[in-house]
């Protein structure tokens, strides 16, 4: 599943994060981005659609980190 840009600041890097086997959410990257972050969710897909729902563009964003890949 594709992750969309920052809809706050525009920024292509997002992040995946987990605290632990049941939150997951998207995060804009710290050093480049503003650092908003979505909802979090128990399950990974529905942290990214949420994440998705307000895009800034339609370019899709590079996934600067991810503890769980697809």
């Amino acid at each position: 599943m594709k992750l969309k840009c920052c809809p706050f600041c525009g920024s292509h890097k997002v992040e995946i994060a987990r605290t632990n086997g049941s939150a997951c959410w998207v995060v804009c990257d710290r050093e480049t981005g503003c650092g908003a972050a979505s909802e979090s969710h128990a399950d990974r897909k529905r942290a990214i659609e949420n994440w998705n729902r307000r895009h800034y563009d339609d370019e899709p964003a590079t996934i600067v980190y991810d503890q769980e890949k697809d």
